[in-house]
């Protein structure tokens, strides 16, 4: 294949600037950001505008260069006391930090320190809240899941809340970005973590696998132990690769009330392998996010036996454990996806709203006309969330 424009997968139909198809998603997803503070629309343009398509190193030099300059002005406003400056700031600072992370592998010399950059603005920022965005660490076996929390306020009292899972690219704190504020503006906590695979725990030794509702429940245990969440009313959100594990979580914990899924993905196999077809991995930039990916897989691609047996058992285990049993899902469940993701991924969504039990289940499929299209509506991220939202007050206002 010799089309160096095609993506890594199926994720949008839209173009916003550039020719290539995952170079333009990761704008988008930052573009989207900035309804919740953490992108302007002017200073990306500018920028995507001096990276020629495709090229790798002009996409890193230019964000490194906008991000470093958007935090020195933020240092500045809190060196001021203008603290709602400052934490706009750094908010977009965390986001242009993010942008190399998009098209770097973990191997890259630069590569912990753009996220190093990203989280530390992003704890300057979440630290200008009220009430404060809150880092938390769960305990999962010997270690730690780093994560936040973030509460309508400081009152103690009992809310539902929302138990926010990211995919297999994703770090905490794009899980704020997906979310934002909207959580807390309808009465709901918020509560994320990097699970295993996720952030940075694959340096911990912990790694994507068939049993994610293992992680997952380690969540939930430590969301019960706040004595602001309603144990009640409490649902779990799961985007991109999280809409696997939010299935996984939704079939094997039952204290969870509630499950969002965007898109559904209860079979990685069929979900991800399909979309593969046709799609160009010796592309640079596709081909830097399927090395990402291995890495978080805790896998090594190459011809030692060992790192093959290795494959063939991780591929075994999804294959015996990584299914769900969508019938017998009993929650009250929402599936959303964008009309510009790949055909099987909107083929899953209606196969799995049928075989749903729960009478309180729902489906929306986003269309172009919305501005919803696109992969986990990353470029217009109030449309999922007002959605989501409404559909939660409903079923824990009859529950």
């Amino acid at each position: 294949m010799n089309n160096n424009n095609v993506g890594f997968a199926q994720r949008s139909s839209e173009k916003i600037h550039f020719d290539h198809k995952d170079m333009d998603f990761y704008l988008s997803w930052m573009m989207g950001r900035d309804v919740y503070d953490g992108a302007d629309h002017t200073e990306l343009m500018e920028t995507a505008r001096r990276i020629p398509n495709a090229d790798v190193q002009a996409w890193h030099t230019e964000w490194s260069a906008l991000a470093r300059r958007i935090e020195a002005q933020a240092e500045e406003a809190l060196k001021t006391e203008k603290k709602e400056d400052a934490r706009k700031l750094f908010l977009r600072a965390c986001t242009y930090h993010r942008g190399p992370l998009f098209i770097m592998g973990q191997k890259h010399p630069d590569f912990y320190t753009h996220w190093q950059n990203m989280q530390s603005c992003f704890r300057k920022a979440a630290a200008l809240f009220t009430p404060a965005i809150e880092p938390i660490q769960i305990p999962f076996g010997e270690h730690v899941l780093e994560g936040y929390l973030w509460k309508v306020d400081d009152s103690g009292k009992k809310r539902p809340t929302l138990v926010v899972v990211g995919g297999v690219e994703t770090w905490a704190e794009d899980c704020y970005f997906m979310v934002g504020q909207s959580g807390i503006e309808r009465g709901y906590n918020v509560i994320t973590a990097d699970l295993a695979g996720q952030g940075m725990n694959p340096d911990k030794g912990l790694h994507f696998g068939a049993r994610m509702e293992v992680t997952a429940r380690a969540l939930v245990d430590y969301a019960l132990t706040r004595p602001e969440v309603d144990s009640d009313r409490l649902a779990l959100f799961g985007f991109s690769w999280g809409g696997h594990i939010a299935f996984k979580a939704a079939r094997f914990d039952e204290r969870l009330k509630a499950m969002i899924a965007n898109p559904p993905m209860p079979d990685v196999f069929r979900s991800v392998l399909a979309q593969q077809k046709g799609h160009d991995r010796h592309d640079p930039i596709s081909r830097t996010a399927f090395d990402q990916i291995v890495w978080r897989f805790g896998l090594k691609i190459s011809f030692n036996p060992k790192d093959i047996a290795a494959r063939f058992a991780k591929a075994y285990d999804y294959l015996t454990n990584g299914k769900v049993e969508v019938s017998k899902i009993q929650i009250p469940a929402l599936l959303m996806a964008g009309e510009g993701e790949a055909e099987v991924t909107l083929k899953i969504v209606r196969e799995c709203f049928a075989q749903l039990p729960n009478p309180k289940k729902k489906m929306i499929i986003f269309t172009r006309e919305q501005g919803g299209e696109a992969h986990c509506q990353v470029n217009n991220l109030s449309l999922p969330n007002t959605a989501m939202f409404n559909w939660l007050d409903e079923v824990f206002t009859r529950s």
